[in-house]
Formats: structure tokens, C-alpha cells, sequence
């Protein structure tokens, strides 16, 4: 059968879908992927992988209807020329235009994954409002064209029953066979194959790694923040992100990111085609997220075998049992974050301890295995 995945960024579906994609492949599909233009670099990648790559103009950041018209026109078009049997969607965009697309083409089998509610439900103001606004319809919309409907944590789901995006049961919308199914998985599930325990660096080593955008929302300032008052506590650590600048609304200016690299406390590593070298460099993986669905990067971390310092909110608290493989500090609170930064920095028996349980808890909880099989499966394939 011919499977399709909807996608913003071409550079991340191998990163973020590859082990649903060689499942997929496993049992005997065809793969597509649909996304945004991408480099040759990225497309060769896919090819190699046995995906056919076909992309459309697909920008994630922007709310102009004409320009999500002609997304929405483009992705029907290129569906109809596909012709798949089941389509998967993921990202925000996608998954608010590709169910309905696939069903204008023709597509039998269609599921979506919420991998969280972003930016258009996180934040206060006017202009947030309005924008939440909007996506409330467009997810309502979108996702009674699916037949089964994929959420990575409680909370989101229960913001998207509350706004009626989804419905607590079929009978709430008095239309059993037009609800999609609801079906909770485990974030997007590690790959606890490639993603293998890795030793820590050895002593004295203190190396903190951030793996995201470099975009308000995922708390790269307060992360910048709290690496400076730690180099003061802790003259020996190092610190760095990993990630590239992005199109969303809250990305952090330019101008803040060439006085970071002046100021040479934290790294930018900027973005690579393999996060593992990363991995295995680092102490301590942190996270100052203010929402996410699940992490997949804190799932990979925690696979390598590594400390998780995160925040408590939506979507990061998850993984993480406290004082056990990590802790947890309030959102958008760089002191916080720092002084349990500087607590771990100076306890590498508890380091230790943590990185065994996050491997542990890993195995136990997040095997991309289960959530492949689980996406698949509802998808007839």
C-alpha cells in the first residue's frame, strides 16, 4: 500500500518520523513524504532512505489566508497525484490542512498527530488570543476528517475537548461516525536502537546541552540566562545549543544571537544531521521549554543515558519523574533553572543515577516501536 507523510520541515522527517518510516517500510509500503521546498542535501537524504519526497509551499509561521489557500490547494493537488492509500500528518500547519486535503483527494485512510498545541495556545495578549481563535476552527475543521486522531499528553487533550476540537465521546458531537478515534501514545516514541546508552564524559566534564530552536517559546533566553550566572558558580562547565533560527512568531532576534556568540558563554552549534555526538558529549541535557506535545529530543537524551533538567508545564514534566532521572524548574525562570543546573553540576554521584533511570524509564515507556505500530495499525496499514 502507498502511505504519505504530511510534514513542515524536510530536514526533521527523517530526524523526527524515521523509525515510523522504516516500520512502514518493514511491512511492505510505499513511503511519501509532502513538505515545504527543501535542499538537494535534504531530498538526497530521503531518497536514500526509500521516501519519495514531494514538496509544496508550505510556511509554518504565517496566518495569511491567500498563502494557506494555496498550501491547502497544492497539498490536494499533489495527493491526487499520489494517490495514497493512508496519510499521516503531523506539524501544526499540516495537521490543520492535511486531513482535509486528503479527503478532497480521495484518501480512505487519514490520521493526524497533535505534537502540541504551540504557539497558538500558549502566552497571553490580544494577538495570541486571536490566533488561538483561529486555530480552534481550523483544528476543529480539520480533525473531524480524520479517522483516528493521535495526542501526545493529557493536557492537550484536554484543551482541545474543552475548546471542542475533539470530542470526549462520540456522542458529544451527535455524530458517532464523523468523530475521530482519540488515541494516546507516548510522544513520537525513541529509538532505543540508535539512540544506544552512551557513557557520561568522564570528570571533572560539566557539559549542559539544549537541543532546539533558538525561538522564545522553547526557552532559549532564560537557558542563556542561567548559563551565565552557572559559569560564575561553576568556572569549568560548558555549555551549548543545538539548533537552528526559525520563522515562528517568538524566534529569538538576530541581534541577540550575534551578542550570545560575542559573548562566547554558550556554543551554537547550530543544526546537524545527527544530534548522537551531541548526546554523547553532554552531562546533562536541559530543556526550558514553556510547552511542548512530547519532546522527542528529551526522549533521545534520555535513551543516551542523561540527566533531564526541564519545566514543569505541559508536555516536558511528563518523562521526567522528579529527583529521580532529573528535575524540574518553573517556566521562564532562568534562577531556578540555574541553581538546579549548578546542584547537578556539583553532584556527579546523582548524575550517574539519573542517567541509568532516564535509560530505564526510556525502555520502559517511550519504544518508538509502540507508537509506529500503534500509528500504522489504526491506519489499516
Amino acid at each position: 500500500m502507498r502511505f504519505c507523510l504530511i510534514g513542515k520541515n524536510p530536514d526533521y522527517v527523517l530526524a523526527y518520523r524515521g523509525s515510523l518510516i522504516r516500520a512502514a517500510l518493514a511491512r511492505g509500503h510505499e513511503v511519501h513524504a509532502i513538505t515545504a521546498d527543501t535542499s538537494r542535501r535534504a531530498a538526497a537524504r530521503l531518497a536514500d532512505a526509500g521516501v519519495s519526497l514531494h514538496m509544496i509551499p508550505l510556511h509554518g509561521a504565517t496566518s495569511n489566508p491567500i498563502s494557506d489557500l494555496r498550501t491547502m490547494r497544492a497539498m490536494t493537488r499533489t495527493l491526487r497525484a499520489v494517490r495514497p492509500d493512508a496519510v499521516f500528518c503531523y506539524n501544526p500547519k499540516p495537521v490543520a490542512y492535511g486531513p482535509r486535503a486528503a479527503r478532497r483527494a480521495g484518501v480512505r485512510r487519514v490520521a493526524a498527530m497533535v505534537t502540541g498545541l504551540g504557539y497558538s495556545f500558549t502566552g497571553s495578549g490580544v494577538k495570541r488570543a486571536l490566533v488561538r481563535s483561529v486555530a480552534t476552527r481550523l483544528y476543529r475543521r480539520s480533525l473531524r476528517a480524520c479517522d483516528a486522531v493521535f495526542f501526545q499528553n493529557k493536557d492537550d487533550l484536554a484543551t482541545a475537548t474543552r475548546r471542542g476540537i475533539v470530542a470526549a465521546t462520540p456522542a458529544m458531537q451527535g455524530r458517532p461516525t464523523k468523530s475521530p478515534r482519540v488515541i494516546m501514545v507516548a510522544g513520537s516514541g525513541v529509538d532505543l536502537d540508535r539512540f544506544a546508552s552512551a557513557p557520561l564524559p568522564p570528570p571533572p566534564t560539566v557539559r549542559f546541552l539544549m537541543i532546539a530552536r533558538i525561538i522564545r517559546d522553547k526557552g532559549a533566553v532564560e537557558f542563556v540566562d542561567a548559563c551565565r550566572l552557572v559559569k560564575q558558580r561553576v568556572p569549568h562547565a560548558t555549555f551549548a545549543i543545538l539548533g537552528g533560527q526559525d520563522d515562528n512568531p517568538t524566534a529569538v532576534p538576530q541581534r541577540d544571537i550575534e551578542r550570545w556568540k560575542r559573548e562566547g558563554v554558550v556554543e551554537l552549534v547550530g543544526e546537524v544531521d545527527d544530534v548522537r555526538p551531541e548526546l554523547a558529549r553532554c552531562t546533562v541535557f536541559v530543556l526550558p521549554s514553556h510547552r511542548e506535545g512530547t519532546s522527542k529530543v528529551m526522549l533521545e537524551a534520555m535513551s543516551v543515558g542523561r540527566a533531564i533538567i526541564t519545566t514543569d508545564t505541559i508536555g516536558c514534566r511528563e518523562p521526567v519523574s522528579r529527583g529521580v532521572n532529573g528535575l524540574l524548574v518553573p517556566v521562564q525562570d532562568a534562577d531556578a533553572l540555574a541553581k538546579a543546573m549548578i546542584e547537578l553540576a556539583q553532584d556527579r554521584p546523582r548524575v550517574e543515577s539519573m542517567a541509568a533511570e532516564s535509560r530505564r524509564i526510556a525502555e520502559q515507556r517511550y519504544d518508538a516501536r509502540k507508537v509506529d505500530a500503534a500509528i500504522l495499525d489504526a491506519l489499516g496499514l
